[in-house]
């Protein structure tokens, strides 16, 4: 089985089933075991609640309603919106993420990736230095520095330490940990640094003057005047690799991202000319790295496709929710993410919510229209794209009553 936790959908699950239903998980972290028995991802005794009937939002109070008169009630709101906005769709099928694509050009609405702050920059600075993807396997294999920077795995992607980076035994790391070096950069000491070779700890808004020394002591560029400790190390520990990875989590998409990942490009491209490097993002999100490989195909780039006036518009910045006045949420829990500034204006201007979704989350209790949906890998067949970019097969094991969530957004595409 591949388990859809996280994007590291590990591939090598056991699990056994008995009347219907999952009894036990082998070879899973705890998000995956989550995944199987409807637990919080960092509250496994807790149950996550499960949407089982559609409802519409009456008198304050969410009511049971049928599926048609809640898809109904969804395509009057974002007909009658003059900016709708379909928001999320990382942590669905790529079946499902072609058909929000769809319906963003019928509705001429945009389409906004919950992770957009993240991996439109790492694909700008791609697409800028020729850098390349390397597959887990690879960096498994043959990969003897990894550098996590703005990154802790063991919150996005538990299993991805074990099984393709510091502990994992490949071809040429017979010996794990032993064979490689690692390091990480963040703006506080997380749990990485109790088996990190090199941990440099940088105040928040520092990235760009690290890398500029890393760059400054490998090329003999300029350097900056403020000094930055750590930075020494961290260019010798890059000299010395034969194969180096550089894993970029969420922590970079809260800083200036597009300039970091600009910089560290300019950074791989450098040590590429000596030796294999790569970057990756590290989305926690299962199917991140799907939508933009389908962005790609149907548009020729990434970012949030804005179909308004019946032409198409590539963004790379996140929205402004001020523009705003009708938002579909699928496959993320946009509530949850949102500043306080931003909810409270979308409270008192009363932008309508439609949420798509498994389970009961913070957006739920927002929304006008909830159309509660199957678990996509565990009560629906779909695909769905490694981190690394490899698409994989996802299996329905369990039987379930409710819709796939692209058979729900096909049949709101068929009532606008």
């Amino acid at each position: 089985m591949v388990c859809s936790g996280c994007g590291c959908l590990c591939d090598d699950l056991d699990i056994t089933i008995n009347g219907g239903e999952v009894v036990e998980v082998a070879n899973v972290c705890r998000w995956g075991v989550n995944r199987f028995f409807n637990g919080k991802k960092f509250h496994a005794t807790k149950q996550r609640c499960r949407l089982r009937s559609p409802q519409l939002r009456r008198q304050g109070r969410l009511t049971d309603v049928t599926y048609e008169e809640a898809l109904g009630q969804a395509a009057v709101i974002l007909t009658r919106a003059r900016r709708p906005l379909l928001y999320g769709f990382t942590n669905v099928g790529c079946t499902a993420q072609e058909a929000a694509l769809k319906l963003a050009q019928a509705l001429s609405a945009r389409l906004e990736p919950a992770d957009l702050p993240l991996m439109v920059p790492y694909y700008q600075s791609v697409k800028k230095y020729g850098l390349f993807l390397a597959p887990l396997d690879i960096i498994r294999d043959q990969a003897d520095a990894i550098l996590f920077w703005g990154a802790n795995p063991l919150h996005s992607a538990p299993r991805h330490l074990v099984r393709y980076s510091a502990f994992a035994r490949g071809r040429f790391t017979e010996r794990g940990l032993e064979d490689r070096q690692l390091a990480a950069v963040d703006i506080f000491r997380s749990e990485l640094a109790s088996f990190c070779h090199l941990f440099v700890e940088i105040t928040p808004g520092q990235d760009l003057l690290l890398i500029q020394q890393v760059i400054g002591r490998l090329t003999g560029a300029p350097e900056p005047a403020q000094r930055i400790k750590g930075a020494r190390r961290l260019a010798d520990f890059l000299t010395a690799a034969s194969y180096a990875v550089i894993i970029c989590g969420r922590g970079v998409g809260y800083g200036p991202a597009v300039e970091i990942f600009d910089r560290l490009g300019e950074l791989a491209a450098h040590l590429r000319q000596e030796k294999p490097l790569a970057i990756l993002p590290l989305s926690g999100d299962f199917n991140s790295a799907g939508l933009y490989h389908l962005l790609l195909r149907h548009l020729g780039e990434v970012g949030a496709p804005d179909f308004a006036g019946g032409s198409l518009a590539i963004h790379t910045s996140v929205v402004n929710f001020q523009e705003v006045d009708a938002i579909l949420v699928a496959g993320a829990d946009l509530w949850w993410h949102l500043p306080e500034a931003t909810r409270q204006h979308l409270l008192a201007r009363q932008v309508p919510l439609v949420l798509l979704s498994p389970f009961a989350n913070q957006t739920s209790t927002q929304a006008e229209v909830v159309l509660p949906v199957a678990l996509t890998g565990v009560e629906t067949n779909d695909v769905a794209y490694r981190l690394d970019g490899l698409p994989l097969p996802l299996r329905q094991i369990l039987p379930t009553d409710l819709p796939p969530d692209h058979q729900v957004l096909s049949d709101l595409r068929l009532f606008l």
